[in-house]
């Protein structure tokens, strides 16, 4: 397994050994290639650099970019699923599908203003946008419901085994859904919570609260804070390990990844992977 990261100033993708956290290479992907989201996919890595629109295709084989295709320069998130490759594109509210293999266009799905983020069960795509989550069948690509809401939702994510969606506003709103999207409860815990991770084994929910740079922990259960992680830095991704037992952060103050064991949540490993660590992807 290893941990990869994309560094937007330094124009590179880190690839580090899981276990030992040391380098396995640093590649360079050439000038004004600004990495920010990215997937891994086989031998290959996608990559979206900001600066330019382009989605990238690195080979990891012969170490450099064998092809590209313009989806535009304000991409939120993208993943890929059955060969196909799912853009989410804030300018042009919608999102885009290509052909993985050949980067060559598939269709396009007509969603609300400003969507955002996204998460997956069950072959279904949950899509927040400014006052809406959509659900999405990704076998059929037909929008299966639209829920909307009197809230902005911002970040999403889909608790597997209680079938809850958790989803935040960045005026600092938890709010908790049933799988129907009604909502559970709703809780002002945060100043601007943007990322959400589970640790099913040690019962935690992990926030990333961006405007006090912190780690906010929630317990599975009750969802009352029972631990809060001040960071030193300024956070941009968090990723959560397979296994859920090691919380992998990205602070582009100290141009630091961070590695926390989710037992204790102490911190027992860092590694300067490059300037402006941003998105962090284990494989």
């Amino acid at each position: 397994m290893r941990v990869y990261i994309s560094n937007y100033l330094s124009e590179t993708i880190s690839i580090l050994d899981y276990n030992s956290f040391e380098f396995i290479k640093n590649i360079n992907l050439g000038e004004n290639i600004n990495p920010k989201n990215f997937c891994v996919f086989k031998d290959y890595i996608y990559i979206h650099s900001e600066s330019d629109g382009f989605l990238y295709l690195l080979d990891l084989t012969k170490n450099k970019i064998v092809d590209s295709i313009f989806i535009g320069r304000f991409i939120k998130k993208f993943f890929i699923y059955n060969k196909e490759i799912f853009i989410i594109n804030e300018d042009v509210n919608s999102i885009y599908i290509i052909d993985a293999y050949h980067l060559s266009p598939i269709g396009v799905i007509g969603i609300d203003d400003m969507p955002h983020d996204l998460d997956i069960y069950n072959n279904i795509l949950y899509l927040t946008c400014r006052n809406s989550i959509i659900e999405i069948d990704i076998n059929t690509k037909n929008i299966i419901k639209n829920s909307k809401f009197n809230f902005k939702p911002w970040s999403i994510k889909f608790d597997k085994i209680k079938k809850e969606i958790y989803t935040c506003t960045l005026d600092g709103k938890i709010i908790i859904l049933d799988e129907q999207l009604n909502i559970k409860t709703m809780k002002k815990e945060c100043m601007i919570p943007i990322e959400f991770e589970i640790s099913y084994i040690y019962k935690k929910i992990y926030i990333v609260d961006l405007k006090s740079n912190s780690i906010l922990i929630l317990d599975y259960d009750t969802k009352d804070i029972i631990k809060k992680i001040e960071c030193d830095g300024y956070l941009q991704g968090m990723k959560l390990s397979n296994d859920f037992k090691y919380l992998f952060i990205s602070d582009t103050k100290n141009d630091l990844v961070k590695m926390y064991d989710c037992k204790d949540d102490c911190l027992i490993n860092e590694v300067n992977s490059g300037k402006e660590p941003t998105t962090i992807s284990i494989v």
